[in-house]
């Protein structure tokens, strides 16, 4: 007799929610949703709840998908029903959550950082990690894309990327680089040299839409992060240069190349994102089952939220 479905109730029906709901679904979970906006949440053609953070009944997991400023507090509230969470990137808004919601948290909570999960970027950690760049000096991270492109039909200015109160801006809303930059470090010991996060470009929005931050590892290696919402094609990237080579992943070229002082070796990476998101949703069950640990956990996940916290520290001096 085969086990019942894991329960999964999954807060917030926007794209991301929406998103965790269908793959979770997909991947053999029975979901229900909710969210303020009942419309919203009927949308997703799944079972619905009414949205209220006291009343959330005892699924075995819960995802938090509602905009970064309520991460903290709905992660509590999930926490609190004895659930396991997959909380939505980033974790918090600001570190100042950070203390209690990691303690709170233990080893129960999952954060979305699903590009963990993507094949080209497992390669270059890979990479990295047999030493195949050698001695380090330098990571640097990109990424760039036109934030009214992001979601057609929908105007731009009304989304959470755009808002302040919502937790939006380029440097939250990109925290997959400083993700990256932890993961292929393997820690976060950086300090920030020198950072810009502002406004800089057309667009009408109340955050910032620009980043440009240098940092510098305790071991020496620097590391030079680029973010925006004004590139108006699609622009993202890893290179880590070494004293035996340069590893390097081009999403736009869709490639990865180790450039040593003799050749260039490539190797194709046209694996689809969505692929790291069905694999997520995967983890997550197995998460649930007790089959698989999360590939970031609430500790792990806080790091880029400090990281981002000190960017900004840095900018307004």
């Amino acid at each position: 007799m085969s086990a019942a479905p894991p329960s999964v109730l999954v807060l917030g029906a926007g794209s991301a929610g929406s998103r965790h709901a269908r793959l979770l679904a997909a991947a053999g979970a029975a979901v229900t949703v909710t969210d303020p906006d009942r419309s919203r949440a009927e949308e997703t053609g799944l079972p619905i709840i009414p949205f209220d953070l006291d009343r959330l009944g005892t699924p075995a997991g819960v995802v938090v998908a509602s905009p970064s400023s309520t991460h903290a507090e709905q992660t509590m509230a999930a926490l609190a029903t004895g659930a396991l969470v997959l909380v939505e990137k980033p974790l918090a808004g600001t570190g100042d959550d950070l203390a209690a919601l990691t303690a709170a948290a233990g080893d129960r909570v999952m954060v979305g950082y699903n590009l963990r999960l993507h094949a080209p970027l497992e390669r270059v950690a890979a990479l990295v990690r047999e030493e195949q760049a050698g001695t380090i000096s330098s990571y640097r991270l990109w990424f760039g894309s036109w934030l009214p492109d992001w979601r057609p039909g929908v105007d731009y200015r009304t989304t959470y990327s755009a808002q302040r109160a919502l937790g939006g801006g380029v440097l939250l809303d990109a925290i997959h680089e400083l993700d990256l930059l932890v993961w292929l470090a393997g820690d976060d010991r950086f300090s920030v040299v020198g950072a810009v996060v502002d406004r800089v470009g057309p667009l009408e929005i109340d955050v910032e839409d620009t980043v440009q931050a240098l940092l510098r590892h305790d071991g020496g290696a620097l590391a030079d992060v680029s973010l925006d919402y004004l590139s108006r094609r699609y622009r993202r990237g890893v290179e880590i240069i070494g004293d035996k080579a340069t590893i390097r992943l081009d999403w736009a070229r869709q490639v990865i190349e180790v450039e040593d002082g003799q050749a260039i070796r490539s190797e194709s990476a046209t694996t689809p994102v969505l692929n790291s998101y069905e694999r997520q949703a995967e983890r997550f069950l197995a998460f649930l089952r007790g089959e698989a640990e999360p590939p970031v956990d609430a500790a792990e996940g806080a790091r880029s939220i400090h990281l981002a916290d000190a960017i900004r520290r840095a900018a307004a001096r």
